[in-house]
C-alpha cells in the first residue's frame, strides 16, 4: 500500500483530500492541517470543469446549493470593459452557449438548467466545514494537526504541497523557480467584502465591472453577496470601492485587504528518489480572478497529477501541459485589459502588451475569444426560445429549487 501527504488546508488542500481519498481507496491519505492554517476565504466563483469535478466525487449540485449556500452561475457578464457590455457565457458547443446567454440576459432559469454546462458561486468557508463532515466517511484517511518545516518530517511516498502563496516546498529544490507575469497582468490585491443581498443583485451569473484602476467583482451567494476591487497596489482604490458600494445602495460594509502572489512555477514537481513532491493550487500557479480561474487550475492540477502517479504521462509533459494551461489563459486574462477604452496609467500600461491572441486550452476555446474580443452574441433559434416558455425568475427558480420542487 502507498502512501500520499497533502500539506495543507487552503481550498486546495480539501480538494486534494477530496480528490485522493475518493479515486485512492487502497492509498493511506495522510493530511497534514497546519496548526496556523489562514485560510483567504472570498467567495468563489467557479467555471464548469470544477462543478463537474465536484460531482464526479459525488457531490451533487443539490448539495452546493442546498447544503453549501451556493448558487447558480451561467457565465460572467462584463461592464464597462469596452463601451458595450457584454456577457461571456458557459455551453458545450456553440448552440448550448447561444442560449445559455439568453437565459442570462433574461435571468429566468428553464427547469432542465441542471443538464447543461454550468457552474455555480459557493461560500469556500462553507465548502470546507461541508467536506470536513464528508471526510469522516474515508477509513483511509488520517489527519494530523500540526506544523511541518521540511518533507523529511512526513513519511510518504507522494507529498502533495498545498502550502499557497508561501510555496513551502517544491520551490526549496529549485533556484528561480517561480515566474512572475508582473509584466502582463500585475494586479496584485483585492479589497474585498460581504453584505446582503439586495434583489437586484441576484443573477445567476458573475458581474465583472471594470474601475479606473482594476475592477469590481459581483459574486451572488445564495444568502449574500461577495465583491472585491481587484487592482495593483500601488494605485489606492479604497475611496473609489467606497462611492461604488454607495452608489449601488449596498452601505459601508467592512473591507479587508487580500494580497495575490500571481505567476507560476516553472517545475511542479520534485523526484527525491524515496519521496516525490509536487505543487497544487496556489503554491504552483495564480492568476487574479476575472475569469475564475483560481479553482480551475487547482482541480486541473490534481487531475494531471493523478495521470503523473499512474504513470501516463513522464514528469517533463506533466510540466509542460500545467504551464502551457497556465500560459495561455494569463494571455486570455490580460486581452480583457488590452482592448479596454480608459485612457490612464492603469489601462495605458496593457495598450501595447505583447498578447498572442486565439490560442486555445482546455478551458478556453475559440468562442471564449470572440465574446472578449469580439463582444460576439450568438444567435438563438425561435425553437430554442419556444423552450424557454415555462421559464422562471432566477429568485423564483431558486426558492423552488431550495424547497425541492427542483
Amino acid at each position: 500500500m502507498s502512501n500520499i501527504a497533502v500539506i495543507g488546508a487552503g481550498t486546495s488542500g480539501y480538494l486534494s483530500v477530496l480528490y485522493f481519498c475518493t479515486r485512492y481507496p487502497e492509498y493511506n491519505i495522510t493530511w497534514i492541517y497546519p496548526e496556523d492554517n489562514v485560510t483567504i476565504g472570498v467567495g468563489e466563483s467557479t467555471v464548469p470543469q470544477v462543478a463537474e469535478f465536484l460531482e464526479d466525487l459525488g457531490i451533487t449540485p443539490k448539495e452546493i446549493i442546498n447544503d453549501i449556500g451556493g448558487s447558480l452561475k451561467l457565465g460572467i457578464k462584463f461592464e464597462d470593459f469596452v463601451t458595450t457590455d457584454y456577457f461571456h457565457p458557459f455551453g458545450i458547443e456553440d448552440d448550448e452557449a447561444a442560449l445559455v446567454e439568453y437565459i442570462m440576459k433574461h435571468n429566468k432559469i428553464p427547469d432542465d438548467i441542471m443538464s447543461y454546462d454550468i457552474s455555480f458561486h459557493f461560500n469556500v468557508a462553507n465548502l470546507a466545514k461541508f467536506l470536513d463532515n464528508w471526510f469522516k466517511r474515508f477509513d483511509n484517511l488520517t489527519i494530523e494537526r500540526k506544523t511541518v518545516k521540511s518533507v523529511d518530517e512526513v513519511d510518504c511516498e507522494w507529498f502533495i504541497d498545498c502550502t499557497g502563496f508561501t510555496r513551502a516546498f517544491v520551490n526549496e529544490y529549485y533556484t528561480d523557480n517561480l515566474q512572475s507575469i508582473s509584466n502582463k497582468v500585475p494586479n496584485n490585491a483585492a479589497l474585498v467584502c460581504r453584505t446582503n443581498i439586495p434583489d437586484n443583485k441576484r443573477n445567476a451569473y458573475t458581474t465583472c465591472k471594470a474601475m479606473d484602476y482594476g475592477w469590481i467583482w459581483n459574486i451572488p451567494l445564495r444568502d449574500e453577496l461577495t465583491l472585491g476591487y481587484v487592482h495593483n497596489d500601488k494605485y489606492d482604490v479604497k475611496d473609489e470601492f467606497l462611492n461604488y458600494l454607495e452608489r449601488e445602495g449596498l452601505g459601508s460594509p467592512e473591507l479587508r485587504e487580500v494580497k495575490m502572489s500571481t505567476g507560476r512555477n516553472k517545475n511542479h514537481y520534485k523526484d527525491l528518489g524515496n519521496k516525490k513532491i509536487a505543487s497544487v493550487g496556489l503554491s504552483s500557479a495564480f492568476i487574479e480572478p476575472i475569469e475564475s480561474t483560481g479553482l480551475y487550475l487547482t482541480v486541473f492540477g490534481i487531475e494531471k497529477l493523478d495521470q503523473l502517479i499512474h504513470k501516463k504521462i513522464t514528469a517533463d509533459e506533466y510540466n509542460s501541459i500545467v504551464n502551457y494551461e497556465y500560459d495561455v489563459i494569463v494571455d486570455f486574462i490580460a486581452a480583457h485589459y488590452k482592448f479596454g477604452y480608459r485612457d490612464n496609467s492603469y489601462w495605458n500600461f496593457y495598450k501595447n502588451l505583447s498578447v498572442e491572441l486565439y490560442k486555445e486550452c482546455a478551458a478556453y476555446p475559440t468562442r471564449s475569444w470572440n465574446y472578449v474580443l469580439q463582444n460576439k452574441t450568438l444567435q438563438v433559434t425561435e425553437l430554442q426560445k419556444n423552450k424557454l416558455k415555462n421559464a422562471k425568475p432566477y429568485s423564483i427558480w431558486l426558492n423552488n429549487y431550495l424547497k425541492g420542487q427542483k
